[in-house]
């Protein structure tokens, strides 16, 4: 009988363990000093054969995961993608966690109307098609109806989200530590200013080298960073990490504190004509606190959905209500819909 193993030893690894009904011989993980995990021993990637089918666990890593696991020679990899397609129950069992929009609470994953209203807003069938599997999926929790993902985060190829620019202004709500920015000055773009928005005192030591990189590489263009969250108002909130990868939520018991400003508030003369959100579930208030913004400057969008399971319908409607310009599209750019994102593109 030929071994099988779980790469990683996070929630995900977990519940592999579970849906295989806890027929793995050992956990996989080079960064863990423990001797176990669900009773079962971790062991570093030397000591096995390379033969042995390693399921990958990890859901935000899994391509480079599989990519590594190639180059040391490894012959029987099932990444993520066909994970999840291939294991009995799995979306099933991950709803039970209430991981961002996939939650036990199947009723609050789809409002029949108000998709209808959405889908009516999406400029081409290719997003069309999308949503009509996103809500199969949530309906079913039907592998068959698992999107693969596809394209550069924020920058599709087939998306013209950059193409009625002529240079850039653009506000990255949810920076992290650089990358999308990192990314933005890959394009042929001119770009006139960046301003970052990052609360996370982590991430904000490594966007802070980052920018210093990108300004000595592009001295034309002006960095700025805010080392706060964006909100509807002006305000200290808590906040705390979920456990689950490396999301994090506005949580009224957590001990940690984070400012958070309205973009209508600090912007003031920046001139932004694309803004990105990827804050963990608070988009809504944050587009409400960019109300003034939005409907004066008219800036292109690309907006995270997958945070709660009502941000699929009411972020795009909240938009159209904000400002009914907007040709919109959605994309999907990593496994279990996570960054799924709205872009809108002004016609203005």
């Amino acid at each position: 009988m030929s071994k099988v193993a779980i790469y990683g030893t996070g929630i995900f690894g977990k519940l592999f363990l579970d849906t295989l009904d806890g027929d793995i011989d050992c956990f996989i993980d080079d960064f863990n000093n423990a001797k176990s995990y669900e009773n079962r021993p971790i062991k570093q990637l030397k000591s096995l054969s390379k033969d042995i089918k390693i399921y990958i666990s990890p859901l935000q890593y899994s391509s480079k995961i599989e990519m590594h696991l190639i180059e040391k020679g490894f012959t029987n990899i099932i990444n993520f993608t066909n994970a999840i397609k291939t294991l009995p129950n799995i979306l099933e069992l991950i709803s039970q966690t209430d991981y961002l929009w996939l939650i036990s609470d199947k009723q609050r994953m789809v409002n029949e109307e108000k998709l209808k209203q959405f889908e009516s807003l999406l400029t081409d069938t290719k997003s069309k098609e999308i949503l009509k599997k996103i809500i199969n999926l949530r309906k079913s929790l039907n592998p068959k109806f698992y999107i693969e993902p596809t394209g550069t985060e924020y920058f599709p190829d087939d998306i013209p989200i950059l193409k009625n620019l002529d240079t850039i202004n653009f506000i990255d709500c949810g920076a992290y530590t650089g990358d999308t920015i990192e990314e933005l000055c890959n394009s042929s773009k001119p770009i006139n200013s960046t301003i970052s928005f990052e609360p996370d005192h982590k991430n904000l030591l490594k966007l802070e080298d980052t920018l210093s990189r990108l300004q000595s590489q592009h001295p034309k263009t002006q960095f700025f960073l805010y080392p706060a969250g964006v909100y509807s108002h002006n305000c200290v909130l808590n906040f705390a990490n979920n456990g689950i990868d490396s999301s994090a939520a506005i949580n009224e018991n957590a001990t940690t504190q984070i400012p958070v400003v309205s973009l209508d508030s600090v912007i003031l003369n920046s001139n932004p004509n694309f803004i990105k959100m990827d804050i963990e579930g608070a988009e809504k208030e944050a587009l409400l606190g960019a109300k003034k913004t939005i409907q004066k400057h008219k800036p292109n969008l690309a907006i995270c959905l997958y945070h709660k399971p009502e941000d699929l319908w009411e972020l795009p409607l909240l938009i159209q209500d904000i400002e009914p310009s907007y040709d919109m599209y959605i994309r999907v750019h990593e496994d279990m819909c996570l960054s799924t994102v709205l872009y809108c593109i002004s016609r203005s």
